[in-house]
Parts: structure tokens; C-alpha cells; sequence
């Protein structure tokens, strides 16, 4: 029979259990031990109220609105295949917007680097427009919009 050398057994098992920690924790790739959300949809805000959100399907319910020569802004939180809403981690996504021409006009900044999700529309010109965002992580797209509708009214 075969002599079973212990210290061979021994580096063995040790080998496993780190092999295996290891795995582990590649697996788990979120430094705060949460889960990870995968955005399908979006909810935009003017301070606590909900003004625009996309369900996971795809659609789009509601509108912005702001006045010519004046700016709004709002915030943009995400919606995940639960239906619950998340604001990514802002060290590592960031919002690219793109507006669409319509009948009106008006121009969006955002000017808080350390705040992402905010974003300021300036009413430019009074009629209908839209806008489309895409959330970037680390600068490749993670979730593209649908198209906003952005209502221009007149200031008076």
C-alpha cells in the first residue's frame, strides 16, 4: 500500500479552501456586499414628486415642464426588474443627455459633478421637445432612455 504523505494532504486542502475563497469572492463583485441593480426603467423627479417615469416595458408616462428664460431641476433615479428604485453609485455612473428637436427650444446642464443624477433645464424657447438620456458606469452605456417629452411654456 501507499503512504498517504500528511503534509502533501495538508497543502492540498489548503490550496482548495484559498482556490475556493477566491472564487468567492470574484463572484461577488460589489464592495459593499449589496446587490448589484440592473436598470430597465427610470423615474424623474422635481424635488420629492415624480414627474416622468419609464416602466420596465418600455413607456412612458408623463412630462417636464419648465418656463422660457427659467430653470428647473430635477433628479433621475432608476427602476430594476423588481420594480424598485436605486440611485447607482455615483463614483462609478454618471448621465449623457442628448435633447431631440421639436417646436420649442431649451438647453440642460448639469453642474454638480458630486450629484450625477441632477440635471437643470433652461426653457429656451416656448413649445414641445423632448430629450433621451443614457446612464454611463465608468463611461460605457448602461441603460439608454426613452424619448422625454419636455413642454416649453411661455413666462409670464
Amino acid at each position: 500500500m501507499k503512504k498517504v504523505n500528511l503534509l502533501s494532504v495538508a497543502k492540498a486542502i489548503l490550496t482548495f479552501v484559498l482556490f475556493a475563497g477566491i472564487l468567492n469572492a470574484c463572484s461577488n463583485s460589489t464592495s459593499s456586499g449589496e446587490e448589484e441593480h440592473e436598470p430597465v426603467g427610470f423615474v424623474i423627479y422635481e424635488g420629492n414628486t415624480e414627474l416622468v417615469s419609464q416602466n420596465i416595458s418600455g413607456e412612458v408616462n408623463g412630462n417636464l415642464t419648465v418656463e422660457t428664460n427659467s430653470s428647473t431641476t430635477f433628479r433621475v433615479a432608476f427602476i430594476d426588474v423588481d420594480g424598485e428604485v436605486f440611485t447607482p453609485d455615483k463614483a462609478e455612473h454618471s448621465l449623457q443627455f442628448q435633447t431631440v428637436d421639436g417646436s420649442g427650444s431649451f438647453s440642460i446642464t448639469q453642474e454638480n459633478a458630486n450629484e450625477p443624477f441632477l440635471f437643470a433645464i433652461t426653457g429656451e424657447s416656448g413649445g414641445n421637445s423632448s430629450l433621451t438620456f443614457q446612464l454611463l458606469h465608468v463611461g460605457a452605456v448602461e441603460f439608454e432612455s426613452a424619448t422625454v417629452p419636455v413642454t416649453i411654456t411661455s413666462s409670464n
